[in-house]
């Protein structure tokens, strides 16, 4: 990585990324309920290149809607995730769709432009389709994975301590289908199903942000999980925003990441079982 590499933090797994020309938002949850501080307003995002999604929750998608659509920036994310930003206007030459497995050359915004100018830069594609610049003119590339939603931990502890070690599972069928049920049946209907003079200031924004869907696109499904490895020259950047993965995938995964931004919370997710041990030790395990 080039020394004008830089990584920016904005809480959650949000994070922006400039290398080689290249603006990235990772995941775009840049404004959140009225209670937690912004550190980047979603109308104070100039530029953008890329979106890469994680998944489609609530602490994960909302702003990349609005960041594709005044930026122009190419979204690559799941098929949940996508087909809610179709849905809000993002034109579909911005929307890539993946699962994991996929390798897509990343271009700098100058690349883009000389080569929609110039049609002899850019790679052959059925009629009607999308064509991105010629591979070699790549700034630099990401790999696309599959993986999956950490677990909440069955007592539900207010505060998360990553060395806490879990072992055992709640029931025979303990999965990420706990997730997406909890989810839609429970946490989206905090404000249906707490007393209201239980609801403290934080629910209530909470409640506030979740019911404003137009603002805040997102499913309650996560619609798969996904993990990306940007290959930046000899280096690897690795990118999880969830505290889970394949055994496999993380074994073979190629490119080793010089660097991982990971996600440490929750119960760890392995094969998608719940792992035996702590957040500390499956974070290492991950990149090891």
């Amino acid at each position: 990585m080039t020394q004008s590499s830089t990584l920016e933090w904005f809480g959650a797994t949000t994070v922006r990324l400039r290398t080689r020309g290249v603006t990235i938002f990772l995941d775009t949850w840049l404004e959140r309920p009225s209670v937690l501080k912004t550190y980047l307003p979603v109308d104070d995002v100039q530029e953008a290149d890329y979106i890469f999604i994680s998944h489609a929750h609530f602490d994960h998608l909302p702003g990349a809607d609005r960041i594709a659509i005044k930026t122009g920036a190419i979204v690559i994310a799941n098929n949940e995730a996508i087909n809610l930003l179709r849905e809000t206007g993002v034109p579909e030459h911005q929307l890539l769709p993946v699962q994991g497995g996929e390798r897509i050359p990343l271009f700098t915004r100058e690349i883009w432009n000389k080569a929609n100018a110039d049609p002899s830069l850019l790679c052959p594609a059925p009629p009607g389709a999308p064509r991105r610049p010629l591979d070699e003119l790549a700034a630099f590339s990401v790999d696309v994975w599959p993986s999956v939603h950490y677990m909440m931990p069955t007592d539900h502890p207010e505060v998360i301590d990553t060395a806490t070690v879990y072992k055992g599972s709640a029931s025979p069928y303990s999965c990420t289908l706990d997730i997406t049920i909890g989810m839609k049946y429970g946490l989206l209907k905090i404000g249906e199903l707490m007393p209201p003079e239980k609801l403290t200031p934080g629910h209530s924004s909470f409640i506030e942000y979740v019911a404003d869907r137009k603002r805040n696109v997102f499913s309650h499904s996560d619609g798969g999980q996904l993990m990306f490895n940007f290959v930046i020259g000899e280096k690897a950047l690795l990118w999880s925003a969830h505290l889970g993965g394949d055994e496999g995938i993380l074994r073979d995964l190629q490119p080793k990441p010089d660097i991982a931004i990971m996600a440490i919370a929750g119960r760890a997710n392995l094969n998608g079982r719940p792992f035996d041990g702590s957040a500390a030790e499956f974070a290492a395990l991950k990149v090891g």
